[in-house]
């Protein structure tokens, strides 16, 4: 609603006087008197870390404003399941990621194991692929604009506003759709005042990070914001084969603000970004005890023999324009998005030849996006409108290194896995072929390297059925014909090496016609003669590259009203239609003319020929949400909500042929939700809960399955989920915060049959079984205390404990659960009296335990099994200077 008196100066429609955290211009899309609702000194909201209000030492809880519906608003009047962290708060808990703030957060998972590759978990609903193939389920927006892949959505949480988790369904109020949740990061905004402000961190590993923002105000009409942030540590995890150290971290960041105020009613937000990682970031290790310097041990010596790279550069700018019409706000949002990223690992997550298995991975994006919303409000309706727009172009490329023994290895695993009875030919007893069919996928790779010596002199055909993709032939051994053209250049060296080659198969008549004609239909039966020296002593290096590209349109109109049917029932109704359409395109020819072998295996593509296709599909949607709220006096409100979500379809990235399904349908979901927020004993204590459940149609889940070669894929399944979240915050003294949160998630795949090719019967049926990566229980505990002191300043002491309990690691294997953990995190800080300046030292992980974060990988496929550790424990201090 426009001013009542349109002669008054109207900066503060847009400007705060700078106290800090409520020092930013406002950050939303609302009208009138709305813009003036006081920022909130700390606020975490369900993740219970909001300020003591009034005083410093006030006993009352301060109240929390988000734009969660596109309008300022109490968190505790929303009818929303939302999660609200602030700045001061994100460096209270010493929060470098998004992966630290879900450890804090019920009902959400964050691991970024590669900080290019992060997977967001929100109530056991997320996206594993890392290719180009589909949507994120949870999508990540910074200031309003949608972010995409995962690896453009990791940025670092310096001069941040807040950050906002929103659960369940998203799309009647953001441009984009989503049916996990949104996260929304919030940077902060220029204001009318001059301020610097510098921060140093030192700490163990080496850790130096640096933040510098400025703020100066032009004139009352325009506003500049600068920040400048470094962060760089060395490594923990000790490397045996060289001494080196990997798990570093090295970023440096830049931002910029504007803000411009041409008239009374109109505001020009200019922000742009760019970001630049370059680490040997953390590794997965092996946990197979047979091949592992370790000895299986996670947290053991670790000795890797593939560089583990971590690269990005990222480029972000926006344009938004707020404009006040008499009852109505305009909002444009223009976007644009870049980033190439690199990223190398060791897949088998040790340095053991017969096992070596390297990754690249390289992602260029590039986003483009258009949103106008409309806002308005009266004395019973509030409401917004919508029509967004966006193109996101993509490549991606992945290359996978092996060797001839990892082959060999690959192989046999896949047999003792899933045919032992074939060993029986070989002369294993069968009381040894019982006791593979009784082990699982884990303990059978952790006999590999005893039937590797069992077997080294025998004729071994090592997994029938493997596919030359040059001409369909079905080849018994690997070195028969997939390695024959890189041993054949080697052994043409010598008149000694040809011979010793000849000599390492039992076919020399169809070996020679292979010499002489380049005929190879005759090498079908050809067996290699064990691990020879020959074939030992080579350097047959094998390499796979599966190239994919992406031109995703998306268009959409949305639409979301509150009506207050009384004074203190709301109805709210939200609907959205979305379009989108895909333009994809698959390309494995790279195999052969990289590496220089023309019969390329398929190992991504699960042995399909080599493969150059541009498949196209559009989908639509129509979804929406209704809730019912009541606040029952002014101190508690009730809500009730049923809403649904839609992600579009897509492609198999790195499966693709013709016996497997190319493409999979899109994804639908149903949340439904009760929930309760209040506000008890005069503002003293926050009590929230909600009760959800929600059902999946055509959940898009990826998995590493198939026989004999295992390939990541993307298939729709059913699943559903049901859970209870409880949060509290209480101020239990003036001077003493406490707060704890829990949350209690089921969830189980209600249809889900793992397929090894198109039209066949199911291979394995996981119905029933739990999500991969979701825990069942959760807690949290926090507790602030701030003493104050004589000269004006005050000490603050915080502690963060947070338990989660164990999960599914993969799907692959459900057996093989991660472990549940506890962590331990504390501060101290001295704030100065004219809060000019603050120190503090803190500790992470502070007894220092041993976190198994996941489980998986693509180096089950060759039996070595990995996982990823959080880091161990992390101290250090921070000098925050203000003027």
């Amino acid at each position: 609603m426009a001013p009542n008196n349109k002669n008054t100066k109207q900066t503060s429609r847009f400007f705060y006087n700078n106290k800090r955290e409520d020092a930013m211009m406002h950050d939303a899309d609302q009208t009138g008197s709305n813009r003036n609702f006081r920022l909130s000194i700390l606020s975490q909201a369900v993740a219970f870390a909001t300020a003591i209000s009034g005083s410093a030492y006030a006993a009352e809880i301060e109240e929390v404003v988000v734009t969660a519906q596109k309008r300022s608003e109490n968190l505790q009047d929303v009818p929303i399941a939302i999660s609200a962290f602030t700045g001061e708060n994100i460096e209270k808990m010493g929060a470098q990621s998004l992966t630290d703030l879900g450890k804090s957060t019920p009902g959400v998972e964050m691991n970024n194991d590669t900080a290019l590759q992060p997977t967001y978990n929100i109530r056991g609903i997320q996206t594993s692929d890392f290719t180009v193939g589909s949507d994120p389920a949870v999508a990540v927006y910074v200031d309003g604009v949608y972010t995409g892949r995962g690896a453009g959505a990791e940025v670092p949480l310096a001069d941040i506003e807040r950050v906002e988790v929103l659960k369940g369904p998203q799309g009647t109020l953001f441009g984009r759709n989503a049916t996990g949740g949104a996260i929304h990061i919030i940077t902060k905004r220029p204001f009318n005042e001059d301020q610097t402000e510098v921060s140093l961190t030192a700490g163990n590993y080496g850790r130096m990070s640096s933040d510098v923002i400025v703020n100066r105000a032009i004139n009352d009409r325009a506003a500049v914001r600068l920040t400048a942030s470094t962060d760089k540590r060395d490594g923990y995890y000790p490397n045996a084969l060289d001494g080196s150290d990997w798990g570093g971290q090295d970023t440096k960041t830049l931002r910029a603000a504007v803000s411009l105020l041409p008239t009374d009613n109109t505001e020009i937000l200019w922000r742009g970004e760019y970001s630049r990682l370059d680490q040997n970031g953390a590794t997965r290790v092996s946990i197979n005890d047979s091949i592992s310097v370790g000895g299986g041990d996670l947290f053991g010596d670790v000795a890797f023999d593939f560089g583990n790279v971590e690269e990005r550069d990222l480029y972000g700018t926006s344009l938004k324009v707020t404009h006040d019409f008499e009852n109505v706000t305009l909002t444009s949002i223009t976007a644009y998005r870049t980033f190439e990223a690199y990223i190398g690992q060791d897949e088998d997550g040790a340095n053991n030849p017969d096992f070596y298995f390297g990754s690249g991975n390289t992602d260029d994006q590039e986003f483009f996006s258009q949103e106008f919303r409309l806002n308005g409000e009266t004395d019973t309706l509030k409401w917004t409108l919508g029509a967004s727009y966006s193109q996101e172009k993509l490549e991606h490329n992945t290359e996978a290194f092996f060797t001839p023994s990892t082959f060999e290895s690959f192989a046999l695993y896949t047999a003792l896995k899933d045919s032992p009875e074939a060993l029986g030919a070989l002369g294993v007893p069968a009381e040894t072929i019982a006791a593979l069919d009784a082990m699982t996928d884990v303990q059978v790779a952790e006999q590999v390297p005893m039937f590797r010596e069992m077997l080294r002199n025998t004729q071994i055909p090592l997994a029938p059925g493997l596919a030359a993709s040059g001409d369909g032939l079905m080849i018994a051994n690997f070195f028969g014909t997939y390695m024959l053209p890189s041993l054949l250049a080697q052994a043409q060296t010598s008149p000694e090496a040809m011979a010793a080659f000849m000599g390492s198969f039992d076919c020399a008549p169809q070996l020679q016609t292979y010499l002489g004609t380049g005929d190879n239909s005759q090498l079908q039966g050809c067996l290699l003669l064990g691990a020879n020296a020959f074939v030992q002593g080579t350097d047959a290096s094998w390499g796979e590259n599966v190239l994919n590209t992406g031109d995703y349109r998306s268009a959409a109109i949305y639409g979301d009203a509150t009506w207050s049917l009384t004074d203190r029932t709301d109805l709210t109704f939200g609907l959205r239609y979305t379009q989108d359409e895909k333009d994809f395109s698959i390309d494995t020819q790279y195999q052969n003319e990289l590496y220089g072998i023309p019969f390329g295996i398929a190992f991504f593509s699960g042995g399909q020929p080599m493969i150059s296709e541009e498949p196209s599909d559009s989908w639509s949607d129509l979804s929406g949400r209704i809730v019912l709220n009541h606040h029952w006096n002014d101190s508690v409100m009730t809500y009730a909500s049923v809403s649904n979500g839609f992600k579009a379809g897509g492609f198999n990235s790195l499966n693709y042929g013709a016996n497997i399904e190319n493409s999979f349908d899109q994804e639908n979901v149903t949340n439904y939700e009760v929930g309760m927020k209040s506000n008890l004993l005069d503002n003293r204590m926050q009590l929230n809960a909600s009760l959800f459940a929600y059902e999946y149609d055509n959940l898009q889940e990826l998995s590493l399955i198939g026989f004999p070669i295992p390939s990541y894929n993307l298939r729709n399944a059913d699943a559903e989920g049901r859970g209870a979240e409880v949060e509290v915050l209480f101020a239990a003294t003036d001077n003493l915060l406490i707060g704890g949160n829990y949350s209690n998630l089921k969830t189980e795949y209600t249809r889900y049959q793992i397929i090894e090719a198109a039209g066949e019967t199911a291979a394995d049926d996981r119905t029933g079984d739990p999500r991969v990566g979701t825990p069942e229980n959760k807690f949290n505990l926090m507790a602030e205390y701030v003493i104050g002191l004589n000269s004006g300043g005050d000490v603050v002491l915080r502690g963060d404990y947070n338990w989660t309990g164990e999960r599914v690691g993969t799907i692959s294997d459900p057996s093989l659960t991660v472990p549940d953990y506890q962590l331990l995190n504390a501060r101290v800080a001295f704030n100065s009296p004219s809060d000019t300046y603050t120190v503090s030292a803190w500790v992470q992980n502070l007894t220092d335990e041993e976190i198994v974060g996941s489980y998986g990988g693509p180096g089950s496929a060759i039996g070595s099994e990995t996982g990823w550790r959080f880091q161990p424990r992390m101290f250090g201090a921070d000098v925050t200077m203000r003027f």
